[in-house]
C-alpha cells in the first residue's frame, strides 16, 4: 500500500483522493485523522489533520466540499477558524463557470457566524490573479466570487499553481 509522506504537516486540503476498489487508499496514516462529508459515497474533498481540535461542520453535505472547524488558543483567547477543501472542478474543454453554490454557502456561513475560512480548492479555472498565462471563463467567474465575497487569494509568489509539463503553464 502506498502512503502519502507528510512530515512536518498538521493539516491537508485534498481534492480528488485516491481511489481503488471503492475504497480511498495512501491516507490512513498513524497520528492523522481524515475528515470528509459524512454519508457521501466516494467523496472527492477531504481534510487529513493531525493533533488538533476539530469537528467537521454540520449541514453542508457535499462529496465535493468539506469544512472543519478549528478552536485553538491565541494570546489566552478561544478563536475559531473554518477550513475548507473543496473539488469545484469542472473538464478542461467546458467553459462553463465551476460550480460554487455549496462554496458560496460556506462563505456565507463564515460571514454569519464572524468565523475566518481557509480554502484549499482545486477548480480548473485558469487566471492571470493566480498565475496562469490566461484567463477562462471559469476563471473569471471565480475571480468574481472570490472579489465579491471579500476573499483574498493567498498563493505564495506568483508561479502557476499548476503545471501540465515542462514549459507549459
Amino acid at each position: 500500500t502506498r502512503t502519502v509522506s507528510i512530515k512536518g504537516i498538521d493539516m491537508a486540503l485534498i481534492q480528488e483522493p485516491w481511489y481503488c476498489k471503492d475504497c480511498m487508499r495512501g491516507l490512513n496514516i498513524p497520528g492523522y485523522t481524515m475528515y470528509t462529508a459524512g454519508g457521501m459515497d466516494r467523496p472527492r474533498a477531504c481534510i487529513l489533520a493531525r493533533n488538533m481540535n476539530i469537528r467537521v461542520l454540520p449541514g453542508f453535505p457535499c462529496r465535493d466540499l468539506v469544512a472543519v472547524l478549528v478552536k485553538y488558543t491565541e494570546d489566552g483567547a478561544e478563536r475559531r477558524l473554518v477550513v475548507c477543501s473543496a473539488y469545484v472542478y469542472l473538464p478542461y474543454d467546458s467553459e462553463d463557470p465551476p460550480l460554487l453554490r455549496e462554496l458560496e454557502e460556506h462563505v456565507q456561513h463564515c460571514e454569519n457566524e464572524n468565523l475566518y475560512l481557509i480554502v484549499g480548492c482545486d477548480s480548473n479555472a485558469h487566471h492571470i490573479a493566480w498565475g496562469s498565462n490566461n484567463s477562462n471563463g471559469r476563471g473569471k467567474v471565480l475571480v468574481e466570487f472570490l472579489n465579491s465575497s471579500n476573499m483574498e487569494i493567498l498563493n505564495q509568489g506568483n508561479e502557476s499553481t499548476f503545471c501540465s509539463g515542462p514549459g507549459k503553464r
